[in-house]
């Protein structure tokens, strides 16, 4: 598993490789001891082609999000609303 860093500090890429055979793929998506973070519970949602899917952001009880596209592709859009930060009012995206 590769981190990428942003610009945006604590905005991280993973980059896992892709094992593929006749009986579909198998790729990693988490490794506690690689990213360091505790993810509380993990989701998974499924959405259809033009969907708009969360605008999500936590003021007090800041908390990691791990997003993993298994087909197609996402726009993913972060924007840092943190006003001590250097980045704030920046914002990444990226096209998984």
């Amino acid at each position: 598993m590769k981190i990428i860093k942003t610009k945006i500090k604590n905005l991280l890429i993973l980059k896992s490789k892709i094992y593929k055979d006749r009986r579909g793929f198998l790729k990693e998506t988490f490794r506690k001891n690689v990213l360091k973070k505790n993810f509380p519970f993990d989701i998974m949602s499924i959405s259809k082609k033009n969907v708009i899917r969360g605008l999500h952001f936590q003021n007090k009880f800041s908390q990691a999000k791990l997003i993993t596209v298994t087909h197609g592709k996402i726009l993913d859009v972060a924007v840092d609303l943190r006003p001590k930060s250097k980045t704030f009012g920046k914002y990444f995206l990226i096209v998984i």
